[in-house]
């Protein structure tokens, strides 16, 4: 009985109270926010310009196909099939539709397309490739082709 009553201090009193204040707990939101509404836009830049290497891998493949095809048979051609280049109409997860969309006169030239489906690209939008090299680009901004097709 006698260890009961040499406890220090009254018996429940307890110290102060451990933890966040609400302004601790909004200061840390309020720079989280901050963060984020700088991270995310570059975070979505980093995944078109991925999906733009997809398309141009693809451009090229699509013309060094129908280089090969050009050597076999002295003229491009717009099938895309088996029997013509072999090349594939969507690249390889999707992003963009290929189209051999001009194989002008006497099938001596020739224009690959790659648009994009299920995203869009404001900045970059359809990338073309003529047999020449030449690389053009479409889009609403004031975006040059070495823009879009250096990254």
């Amino acid at each position: 009985m006698m260890k009961l009553m040499a406890q220090k201090g009254p018996i429940g009193a307890r110290g102060r109270m451990q933890g966040f204040s609400l302004i601790e707990v909004m200061i840390v939101v309020v720079i989280v926010g901050i963060l984020a509404s700088v991270a995310y836009p570059a975070y979505q830049e980093s995944g078109r310009r991925a999906k733009r290497s997809e398309a141009r891998a693809h451009l090229l493949d699509a013309a060094a196909r129908l280089e090969r095809f050009y050597s076999d048979n002295n003229q491009y051609t717009a099938d895309m099939t088996t029997a013509g280049a072999n090349i594939d109409t969507v690249t390889e997860n999707g992003h963009y539709t290929i189209a051999v969309d001009s194989v002008v006169g006497t099938n001596q030239t020739f224009r690959i397309s790659a648009t994009p489906s299920g995203f869009a690209d404001t900045r970059c939008n359809v990338f073309r490739l003529l047999q020449d090299g030449t690389q053009q680009v479409t889009g609403t901004s004031a975006a040059t082709p070495e823009d879009c097709w250096a990254r």
